[in-house]
């Protein structure tokens, strides 16, 4: 059952250790060519370097995932889960002349299967790239700075989850609770304009200081499904077409050049949706919906470099919390937290490991939904990642993870989970 995720796995450990013996070695040749580009592809012959000098950058990259339920869930088999994301951004000002504007755009190539919904049958999903099999565009977007690049604007197909809830060191992690967590995906319709499909936007960013920022969007709330809209240009513009408006504030702390303070932020934000949808547990009684949340990340012991200064290697901690009115949403509260240490072994300065948890509880409306199917609730879904990201090469990782799924689903009807796999990933 397993011996696909387990020649995965030991091929993931040969990479590592070829690398590691690279990386520590005293007596080892430098590093090739190979090995130094940012990009598996280099410089194209001089065009990427030439391309971005006049304001285009090209990006892409490829993922794929091993994931094998070894105990408890819906059934002890593995899945594979890829994606490639291409995409390209483009700096108007250096282009054309264009002072202050920018375009872009994004686009995703989904393959394999949702190891949650075919393993565990959780809703804190185990990989935060499952999706819809299919070839979509996710952002196609307009930016216009202002003073300074102090206040920005942008419109278009974009995604909440890319700029909004945004933890720098929970995104080390592969479960999607630590990045879009289940308080926002289980109770705004089709998920929110969140990743694998954007919706239609705006959003404006204020930074006036190094230490506070805000961020304010508007984003159509009637997604269409993934396995309707396909290729991500199918828009519901009816006239009962509604919104969710989030907000969030950040105060930064230790982010100037040459600071001694410990680098971290605080975030609270808030959101609000209008609509016959915008309840989740009653669709059909048109009363709004809101929720709120806070995040902080903080270094807590940093590694110096010879100079005294912070690096951005050592111990550093996240945590985010948010709650929903329990009336109006599947889910009315959620936790998260979580440790990283970034060059934890001597020699591999670049790799990064980490635990963390998330809990993600159902509100009363949701336990009785599942009384009335038969399934006893629970007091909440919890899962725990434990997870090495060692980087091969400046364009190249594997990241071995474990995860085990408390409660899968809120319910006793399956066990907990023991999910283990394997994540590899080349940038283009």
């Amino acid at each position: 059952m397993l011996r696909s995720l387990g020649l995965t796995l030991l091929a993931a450990l040969s990479l590592a250790g070829s690398a590691w013996s690279r990386d520590s070695s005293q007596t080892a040749l430098p590093a090739s060519a190979l090995f130094e580009r940012e990009t598996v592809t280099g410089e194209w012959l001089g065009a990427r370097p030439l391309l971005e000098d006049r304001g285009v950058s090209l990006f892409g990259s490829y993922t794929c995932e091993v994931w094998g339920n070894t105990t408890g869930g819906l059934k002890t088999r593995s899945v594979y889960t890829g994606l490639l994301e291409f995409g390209a951004e483009v700096d108007l000002e250096k282009l054309a002349g264009w002072s202050g504007g920018s375009v872009g755009t994004s686009w995703l190539w989904l393959s394999g299967r949702d190891a949650s919904e075919d393993l565990v049958g959780n809703f804190l999903t185990i990989s935060n790239i499952a999706g819809f099999n299919t070839l979509r565009m996710m952002e196609l977007w307009f930016q216009q700075n202002f003073l300074e690049d102090k206040i920005s604007l942008r419109l278009g197909n974009i995604t909440a989850d890319s700029e909004f809830l945004v933890s720098d060191y929970g995104g080390l992690f592969i479960n999607a609770e630590f990045g879009w967590p289940a308080l926002a995906s289980m109770n705004m319709p089709g998920g929110g304009a969140a990743y694998p499909t954007g919706g239609l936007g705006a959003r404006v960013a204020l930074e006036p200081t190094d230490w506070l920022g805000f961020r304010s969007g508007v984003f159509l709330t009637n997604l269409i499904p993934q396995n309707i809209n396909r290729a991500g240009f199918r828009w519901d513009l009816n006239s009962k077409q509604a919104v969710t408006w989030m907000n969030e504030l950040c105060f930064s702390h230790g982010t100037a050049e040459g600071s001694q303070t410990l680098p971290g932020f605080v975030k609270a934000g808030m959101w609000l949706q209008t609509g016959a949808e915008a309840n989740a547990l009653d669709p059909e009684s048109g009363l709004p919906n809101t929720g709120f949340y806070l995040l902080a990340d903080q270094m807590l012991l940093p590694e110096r470099g010879a100079d005294g200064s912070i690096s951005d290697e050592g111990l550093g901690a996240f945590a985010g919390l948010g709650f929903t009115p329990p009336g109006r949403n599947v889910v009315d509260f959620y936790l998260n937290t979580g440790v990283t240490y970034k060059g934890l072994i001597p020699g591999r300065d670049a790799d990064t490991c980490g635990v963390a948890c998330g809990l993600a509880s159902p509100s009363h409306g949701a336990d009785a939904y599942l009384r009335d199917e038969g399934l006893a609730p629970q007091a909440a879904e919890i899962v725990l990642e434990a997870t090495y990201q060692c980087v091969i090469a400046p364009w190249c990782f594997v990241q071995p993870d474990i995860q085990y799924v408390i409660n899968p689903g809120a319910t006793s009807a399956t066990g907990n989970a023991l999910v283990l796999g394997a994540r590899f990933s080349v940038v283009f």
